[in-house]
């Protein structure tokens, strides 16, 4: 289910320690439009933590079929997200590239297996002690036969202190995502984004994220921003 990192690295073909990187030629593609995220804790980002933006590529322009969800409870399925997903960027200390990595869903019903398709566009590992995590992909890496055909995403910002990986795990998870976490109603909060224009989303617009839902600063998302841009 879960992917070497060895082969992760490799495939990759980069292994960089902090900064700002690009794909490789050929990696992702230049000409179609860019996605840029910023996600802001209320404390510094955590190398141990997992954070995770998860998007789901269907063309569904209203959100109504579905999008990432948190995983919160047994069952536990892949530790981190449920719902509806076909892509997921994940952060975290352990990993090559700077600490992030672009995974490609293959079981779109389950969301048990994947495959690691590269690092993103360009991105910013963040220093010891800084509290916001960046970075920015484009569609042809999404869909690279027809990314002008992608209307528009389903996203959700996950952070979670384990990813529990037994079915039968019972400690706790601590977590956040879109919306209050402290509320079970919000657990459905992602959001639906058009990526066929220029345009940028943010929490102080929205307003879909509050701050102190979680009881760890570091997984507490306390702002983010999403600009979508041409090439």
């Amino acid at each position: 289910m879960m992917f070497s990192m060895r082969w992760a690295a490799a495939a990759v073909g980069l292994v960089l320690a902090c900064g700002c990187a690009k794909l490789p030629n050929g990696g992702g593609g230049t000409s179609s439009r860019r996605i840029h995220f910023v996600i802001t804790l209320d404390g510094p980002v955590n190398p141990n933590f997992v954070y995770i933006v998860a998007i789901r590529d269907a063309n569904d322009d209203t959100g109504g079929g579905g999008g990432p969800i948190p995983v919160i409870q047994q069952p536990w399925g892949n530790g981190f997200v449920a719902g509806k997903a076909t892509h997921f960027v994940r952060y975290d200390g352990t990993q090559p590239s700077g600490g992030y990595l672009l995974n490609k869903f293959t079981d779109l019903d389950l969301l048990l297996t994947w495959i690691p398709i590269g690092v993103p566009f360009d991105f910013v590992t963040p220093n010891p002690g800084d509290n916001r995590l960046e970075f920015t992909i484009t569609l042809s890496q999404l869909r690279p036969s027809d990314p002008n055909g992608i209307t528009s995403l389903q996203v959700n910002i996950l952070t979670m202190d384990v990813v529990p990986n037994d079915p039968h795990y019972n400690g706790p998870k601590y977590w956040d995502a879109f919306g209050d976490s402290t509320d079970f109603n919000s657990i459905n909060d992602y959001l639906t984004i058009n990526v066929q224009q220029d345009r940028v989303y943010r929490n102080s617009v929205i307003q879909n994220e509050p701050r102190g839902d979680v009881s760890d600063p570091s997984l507490d998302i306390v702002d983010w921003e999403i600009d979508i841009t041409s090439p």
